[in-house]
């Protein structure tokens, strides 16, 4: 019993989808997409993996506007 609610809580867990920073090389302006918990808050790893798929939109949507994808060095 603990251990199916061990299971449970763990997929329902928060995880925050990766950060992918973007500039526009001309404007100098800069984007974020990605980092949001909503999706898998709300619906575990198949929230995660919708959240993941909005991410990989988001930064197509600002590829085709011009930008790039940053290399962050933390």
């Amino acid at each position: 019993m603990k251990k199916s609610i061990l299971i449970l809580l763990l997929c329902l867990t928060a995880c925050a989808t990766p950060t992918t920073v973007l500039r526009n090389a001309k404007t100098g302006e800069t984007a974020t997409c990605g980092g949001g918990t909503a999706g898998s808050v709300a619906g575990g790893m198949v929230g995660y993996s919708i959240q993941k798929s909005n991410d990989k939109d988001c930064v197509n949507n600002y590829k085709s506007k011009g930008f790039t994808i940053e290399d962050v060095n933390l």
